[in-house]
């Protein structure tokens, strides 16, 4: 089954206050699977997390799951929440995610949005309205709740829903996770039913010989034990060749070897 990165609403970037109080930014978050949240190499707890009370400026972030490992550096914004979501694969190929923040622009009447992408040239899907391609900048997205979303061929698409803000500039960056397309057992089976009825179609026909039969020899060599006999005109599923001979298939499902001398392909 496929499955989606986690859809994030954030419903305030804002952490308020004026501009007397000490400057602070929030931090939220999310992985799958749970994983060790390290700040600046400092362990903090456990996805979800949540930090209300961190510095603005850059901050090194970690996620640890098992084995698997995900760190960036990040700058924090001031008064903003900075929100990273992340998802492991088998390997890092197949793990992506993103991080999602806001930056001031002073521009009152529009909302701005950045998207940027690994790999670039991924389809950027605004309300299900297709905007382009990334890295994107638009001036204006509308105020209010929208549904953005990256695509991007054999890899995860990233849905996230979002509120564009007047005088702020909305920022994405994401990491797409391949898809990691498996052929299961049922369709293996599949593949080699068809390669037997593929073969199946090839046949020899016996020629005629002299003595009005030909040996069937257990292995390709005129050596090998005798187990069967075949007649001039008579034909027979092809098996597989080697040098002057053919393997077949004999009326009893045995198998066997011909001489190519006294045999043809039809």
């Amino acid at each position: 089954m496929k499955r989606y990165l986690l859809l994030v609403l954030l419903a305030s970037f804002f952490l308020g206050g004026c501009s007397l109080s000490p400057k602070r930014s929030a931090i939220e978050i999310n992985s799958y699977p749970v994983a060790k949240v390290f700040i600046n190499g400092k362990e903090m707890g456990m996805t979800p997390y949540k930090d209300r009370s961190l510095k603005p400026g850059e901050n090194r972030v970690e996620l640890i799951s098992g084995d698997k490992r995900w760190s960036k550096k990040i700058k924090l914004q001031n008064n903003v929440n900075t929100v990273i979501d992340w998802e492991f694969g088998d390997n890092d190929d197949e793990s992506g995610g993103y991080i999602l923040f806001l930056e001031r622009t002073g521009d009152k009447d529009n909302a701005g949005l950045m998207v940027m992408s690994q790999p670039s040239e991924a389809t950027l899907t605004i309300d299900n309205e297709v905007k382009g391609f990334s890295p994107n900048r638009i001036k204006d997205i509308g105020e209010g709740d929208r549904h953005l979303t990256l695509t991007f061929p054999g890899y995860k698409s990233i849905d996230v829903f979002v509120k564009a803000i007047n005088e702020y500039q909305l920022v994405i960056e994401g990491v797409l996770a391949k898809e990691n397309v498996k052929i299961n057992e049922r369709e293996e089976i599949n593949i080699d039913e068809n390669s037997d009825l593929l073969r199946e179609e090839e046949k020899v026909v016996i020629k005629e010989t002299g003595t009005g039969w030909l040996r069937v020899r257990e292995e390709a060599s005129k050596w090998s034990k005798e187990i069967g006999r075949v007649n001039p005109g008579e034909s027979y599923v092809l098996l597989g060749e080697e040098v002057d001979w053919y393997q077949i298939k004999l009326e009893d499902e045995s198998e066997g070897w011909v001489s190519a001398k006294y045999a043809e392909k039809e």
